[in-house]
């Protein structure tokens, strides 16, 4: 690659690249929280505290509803991609357009996030770290001309570093970028990953502090029947996780069937959000202090459940309503207290067989957003390093096995596939097309050596497909397909003394047919049938184009699996 007056190897690029989205990545987050501190002191104590004195409780729901008109406003005005949770917006940048990603999504993201976590509203700060990361790498690729690959890789450089700043967890947010948004693990682009989540940890780490996010306890298995339980965890924690996705689009659906401007839908979500605060008010915000409750076994276990119910609640109406933010955090949200609140009830049945409640609790955050977003490998390592606990890993990967295994069952797509889905993409196909999807007949397909007409003799066809070499013939009338005829029928009517007669007394009509804009993959799934030695090629009025064979099928799959 040529930058200026200096020429690059792509491999060098990338990483010099790479370190420079780590640090933008790892500044961007620092940034973006100081500016959730500002919203929050906004909110709270000049909004809030001047409303309350006017309107008491209630001041609670209207300044709720002045964040949401805020944030709502914002994206719909100036980047309507930078709404909702930010992360299918970077995977349907890197499936549709090689990761390119407009400028201003940097500032509108972390504007309208910002408004939506420090006024109050129920979601986190991962979701638009993790946009505004990718990107900072997208724009960095697109200024020096980059190939789309490298783009998409600087893409996910940046969602490494945002999750690694954020969070503390360079190991964690490696994984995220790999797992969540390339959906693969190749080798030169984990090296890129690599340095720019370490990069943009250092930078966090010197801002943020060096510690981690939660305070955790060490925790061991009381004793071997406890993984059982555990696993019980587990298939409760993807049937939360099922609920909790259901009960986001059913919202996100609504909201956007209602006629009325953007700004409205965010007054009355986020008002929703203000009206369960009132009571509950760990239900705003990203919840983190919540947790640490939890982790300090300070939860009782009715308070819990109830929590695990109203946090999914709360975050579908911020985000439904046109707010601006991750679901990650709610996911470890919901994981902990539903997970407090399971191991309440299993420690109080057999106290003897289990440990404390809080260990579930630090469980059940990785398990409900492995069954959400089928990342286990992220899910595990991030928890692990937000509790520093090295202790829990057993039960972990036992929990986050069962609940990402049941919740891809359960939901058929992760939280976020499913919003692609409902704009008409599949990502996983899109992103990794199966090797005969990515061409089409026209570019196999032949024409023919020979070609029957209904009327030829069959001994003259066996001459010609003598030379030819042809397993099967197609066979015409004039231009229109008819049908075709295998070599193996043409030899057994010579036999029989009808090599005088015309072809069509021995041709086999066929419904199977070809067009030249099919995938390959098409005519590889026609041919499973081992009585279909050929198919035709044809284009308007069954006018034969071409053939395709067994071979001509076998030749693209080893082209395809070659490049």
């Amino acid at each position: 690659m040529r930058i200026g007056r200096f020429t690059l190897s792509q491999s060098t690029f990338l990483l010099v690249a790479a370190g420079i989205v780590g640090l933008g990545g790892g500044f961007g987050a620092v940034l973006f929280r100081r500016l959730i501190d500002f919203e929050h002191w906004l909110a709270f104590d000049l909004i809030g505290a001047h409303l309350g004195m006017v309107i008491g409780v209630a001041s609670i729901v209207v300044q709720l509803a002045i964040g949401g008109i805020i944030a709502a406003w914002i994206t719909a005005t100036f980047a309507p991609e930078a709404k909702g949770h930010g992360v299918p917006e970077v995977m349907e940048s890197v499936a549709l357009r090689g990761g390119v990603m407009r400028p201003r999504v940097i500032a509108i993201k972390a504007l309208a996030s910002a408004t939506s976590i420090g006024f109050g509203g129920s979601c986190g700060r991962e979701g638009p770290i993790v946009q505004i990361g990718s990107a900072i790498g997208s724009v960095i690729g697109q200024a020096a001309k980059a190939p789309a690959p490298i783009v998409r890789t600087l893409v996910a450089c940046g969602a490494a570093a945002g999750i690694s700043a954020t969070f503390n967890a360079p190991i964690g947010g490696v994984f995220f970028a790999a797992e969540v948004i390339l959906g693969e693990f190749a080798p030169r682009s984990f090296a890129a990953i690599v340095v720019a989540s370490v990069l943009s940890a250092v930078i966090g780490r010197a801002f943020l502090g060096n510690h981690p996010s939660f305070d955790a306890s060490p925790f061991q298995l009381a004793s071997p029947y406890e993984l059982v339980f555990y696993a019980l965890l587990g298939v409760l924690c993807a049937a939360w996780a099922y609920g909790f996705v259901k009960v986001l689009y059913f919202f996100e659906d609504g909201f956007d069937g209602f006629k009325m401007p953007a700004w409205s839908k965010g007054a009355i979500g986020f008002a929703g959000v203000g009206i369960i605060g009132i009571a509950f008010p760990q239900v705003f915000g990203v919840g983190y202090d919540s947790i640490q409750q939890v982790l300090y076994s300070h939860v009782p276990a009715a308070h819990a459940f109830t929590l695990a119910v109203l946090k999914p609640l709360a975050t579908s109406l911020t985000l439904g309503g046109g707010g601006s933010g991750g679901v990650f955090a709610p996911s470890l949200f919901t994981g902990a207290f539903l997970g407090d609140g399971f191991g309440r009830l299993i420690h109080g049945a057999f106290p003897s067989w289990t440990g404390p409640a809080a260990a579930y609790g630090l469980v059940g955050m990785a398990a409900v957003f492995a069954a959400a977003a089928e990342a286990p490998m992220t899910a595990i390592l991030i928890v692990f390093e937000m509790s520093n606990d090295y202790t829990i890993i057993l039960p972990l990967m036992v929990t986050v096995v069962i609940s990402t295994l049941l919740g891809r069952r359960l939901l058929g797509a992760t939280i976020y596939e499913m919003k692609l889905l409902r704009r008409g993409l599949d990502w996983q196909k899109v992103r990794h097309p199966r090797f005969l999807t990515r061409v089409n007949v026209a570019t196999i397909g032949r024409t023919p050596p020979v070609v029957a007409q209904l009327n030829d003799p069959i001994d003259a066809v066996v001459e010609r497909d003598s030379i030819s070499g042809e397993l099967a013939i197609p066979v015409c009338n004039g231009e229109r397909f008819v049908g075709i005829v295998t070599s193996a029928e043409l030899a057994g009517a010579v036999a029989h003394g009808q090599g005088k007669q015309q072809i069509h007394t021995i041709v086999r009509t066929t419904d199977d047919r070809l067009h030249p804009e099919d995938p390959v993959e098409r005519a590889a799934t026609l041919m499973a049938d081992e009585t279909v030695p050929l198919l035709p090629v044809v284009g308007d009025e069954d006018r034969l184009v071409g053939i395709v064979t067994r071979r001509d099928v076998l030749d693209a799959y080893r082209s395809l699996a070659d490049a």
